[in-house]
């Protein structure tokens, strides 16, 4: 099966001043409308985040408009592809960040070498050493859907939460942390929380676990790996999935099929919400009629 659709997620973190943010917002839509990409780009004064497709020849002039524009060279990309295009639209945000942690760090200047390349990963984590911890600090939908064998999830509602998670887990401040997320952005900023807290040997995923699963698919990552777009997540090959959906209620993702209670349409909701009769239903507005009845027929 051929898929036209080149999608490639990305960041950097650079010193933007604030006055040139409307600006550059400005002309990356402009450039964005000439070489017809969709998607969502992140601007703030500590770098750019995003997450583009297009056609596999508007991907490369609209990258190096990118990188020219915010003098970068040689922007790093996680590369997947898709029968159609995951994106309605394209979208140009200012944030106070690129990602969300709601408390201030530096801008990340970690030495290299404490970002694990994924055959370094691959090599550690196959070695059978256990001298380490190895940590998912994705939310705790992400996790349900895929990780890497053995690893220690959070249980994170929010990535703002992880301060606050570091600050009062049991993990020995003395063993070395291999930390990995989805494409390794949120690990920067992890990174130096953890550090803040007194763990001094803290190694990431570099790319995170798209860029693991370009070079190792069906190795170590067990299941499927949550991507914040239409696509909901990717199988080992980086192929849309299609095993889940973004459920209708509370917008986690779910492969549970249902029939719903109120008009008999097929739809797929999560687990949790398969829990509650009500929920199981097609759409909020079928849940609010089905809700009716139920409560209609009871009385």
């Amino acid at each position: 099966m051929s898929h036209p659709v080149k999608i490639i997620t990305f960041y950097k973190f650079l010193p933007i001043d604030k006055r040139r943010l409307p600006t550059l917002k400005e002309s990356i839509t402009f450039a964005a409308k000439k070489h017809n990409i969709r998607g969502l780009i992140v601007l703030a004064e500590e770098g750019v985040n995003g997450t583009i497709a297009g056609l596999l020849e508007d991907i490369p002039p609209f990258k190096d408009y990118l990188q020219d524009s915010l003098t970068i060279q040689n922007l790093t990309v996680k590369n997947s592809s898709s029968a159609s295009n995951p994106f309605k639209r394209f979208k140009v945000d200012i944030r106070p960040e690129i990602v969300t942690l709601g408390r201030h760090v530096p801008l990340p200047e970690m030495e290299s070498k404490w970002h694990l390349s994924p055959e370094q990963w691959h090599k550690k984590i196959t070695s059978g050493d256990d001298d380490y911890v190895l940590l998912d600090v994705r939310n705790h939908y992400e996790s349900l859907l895929g990780k890497f064998k053995n690893s220690k999830v959070t249980g994170l509602s929010s990535f703002g939460e992880f301060p606050d998670y570091v600050e009062s887990c049991e993990i020995d401040r003395n063993k070395k942390i291999l930390m990995y997320c989805t494409g390794g952005i949120r690990c920067e900023k992890a990174a130096l929380a953890m550090n803040n807290e007194g763990f001094e040997e803290v190694y990431q995923l570099q790319g995170g676990i798209l860029k693991y699963l370009e070079e190792y698919p069906k190795k170590e990552f067990d299941g499927e790996c949550f991507v914040f777009d239409d696509r909901v997540a990717v199988d080992q090959n980086l192929n849309p999935s299609n095993s889940y959906h973004l459920c209708p209620h509370c917008g986690d993702p779910g492969k549970i099929p249902i029939s719903c209670k109120n008009c008999d349409k097929q739809s797929v909701i999560c687990d949790r919400c398969v829990r509650v009769e009500v929920y199981r239903t097609c759409s909020k507005n079928c849940r609010y009629h089905f809700e009716r009845i139920s409560q209609g027929s009871s009385s």
